[in-house]
């Protein structure tokens, strides 16, 4: 090996631009190669613009591999997060459990990042994808679509397949595949769902704070709280983003209409019956719910909304109960990859090395971030492991360097 080590990092997202900032030292010279004209694309989108990193709440329980990621976390925790942050110059605030820069802008997150990409003197490529991988007796020859570099080191930071506009296709893992490293089936994760009704159109808008559960068989297979919104093709919220990825065939979605029902609701609604029979029953439920639900209600069970209460039989009013509290419909699917902020799937785990994400059969190639097959809860959860991923080989890296 020369005595400067030659790091190439394929990808320049949340983990790889961090791996670099991180790994860069006098005995090293560190390269970034992104196949879009500008880095940090799919950053800037996240957290709606606004770029939720972290989550007050962490623990490994948020993601889908909890042992493979336990280490990280433990080494990287969000306070590590936030103080790293504050260091390179970018203070944070909370909304909630949800940790987001102080400007709200995503961009601040960015700009950050690229001064400290620039202070470091790392080169960053754009419009370079790169097309295959070879490992030679010395270290690794890539090819891109314009020229054939060579590296000592070899970070894949280059994502999943959600949000392809952004540049993570998933085209990338061919690359390894190629070279024989096993890649697990890649769905779309944190998506919103597909609902069949005839009332989305009407619903579209609507907010509920309450828990969303997903049933298949009249058995429950998921079930998430928190903010649950109505669009005009089905339901989305931080609860239904968790549940995506856990749709299959025959799947029913339920829903409150009133927001956190406690064990008191039901009580609630039988002393409005008997507390107000003059009311029409457009009158009843306008003092308790969106009054764009009334329409649904009433129509779904075929009632006149001018109808006294009083004129209203328990048996039926039981029905208006259940649909206050249970509204059933029918997922018929997700919106896809196009929308999706996580990819469920990557390069399997057993091909990597928890400790420090190298490879297994390849020494000196290393797989990070979403490039790896774990994906995490709505809400921050995802962008921390990919920093903290990226923060951790950053500093594994520059050790070995100056080791050289």
């Amino acid at each position: 090996m020369s005595d400067n080590m030659d790091i190439i990092i394929i990808g320049a997202g949340a983990s790889g631009i961090v791996t670099a900032i991180n790994a860069k030292n006098e005995n090293n010279k560190v390269i970034l190669l992104e196949k879009n004209d500008r880095i940090g694309k799919k950053l800037l989108a996240t957290g709606n613009g606004r770029c939720n990193y972290t989550n007050m709440n962490l623990t490994e329980k948020n993601y889908s591999s909890p042992d493979f990621v336990k280490r990280t976390l433990e080494e990287f925790t969000n306070e590590d997060l936030i103080n790293h942050f504050k260091i390179l110059g970018l203070e944070s605030t909370r909304d909630g459990e949800r940790v987001y820069p102080i400007s709200l802008k995503a961009n601040s997150v960015l700009n950050i990042l690229i001064y400290w990409l620039e202070k470091k003197g790392i080169e960053i490529k754009t419009n370079s994808q790169v097309k295959e991988i070879k490992k030679r007796k010395k270290g690794y020859e890539l090819i891109t679509n314009d020229e054939t570099l060579k590296a000592d080191v070899v970070v894949a930071a280059f994502g999943g397949k959600a949000m392809p506009a952004s540049g993570s296709d998933g085209v990338s893992f061919e690359i390894l595949k190629k070279m024989g490293i096993r890649v697990t089936d890649l769905k779309p994760a944190l998506t919103q769902l597909k609902l069949d009704s005839k009332y989305l159109k009407h619903l579209s808008g609507t907010k509920v704070l309450g828990r969303a559960r997903l049933l298949k068989d009249e058995k429950l297979v998921d079930e998430r709280e928190g903010e649950i919104l109505f669009t005009n093709y089905g339901i989305s919220g931080p609860p239904i983003l968790d549940m995506s990825v856990n749709i299959s065939d025959n799947n029913i979605i339920e829903v409150p209409l009133i927001n956190n029902l406690n064990e008191d609701s039901i009580d609630m609604l039988y002393n409005r019956y008997y507390m107000f029979p003059d009311f029409s029953l457009e009158e009843f439920l306008l003092g308790i719910v969106d009054k764009k639900f009334i329409h649904y209600i009433v129509d779904s069970l075929n009632m006149d909304k001018n109808i006294a209460m009083n004129m209203i039989p328990v048996g039926d009013f039981e029905k208006i109960v259940g649909l206050l509290l249970k509204s059933r419909f029918r997922v018929t699917g997700n919106t896809g990859f196009k929308n999706a902020q996580v990819t469920r799937g990557g390069v399997s785990l057993d091909e990597v090395n928890p400790e420090n994400y190298e490879s297994k059969k390849f020494k000196d190639l290393y797989i990070i971030g979403e490039a790896l097959d774990i994906d995490g809860d709505c809400g921050g959860y995802n962008l921390h492991f990919a920093f903290s991923c990226g923060y951790r080989l950053g500093k594994i890296l520059r050790e070995k360097s100056n080791l050289q």
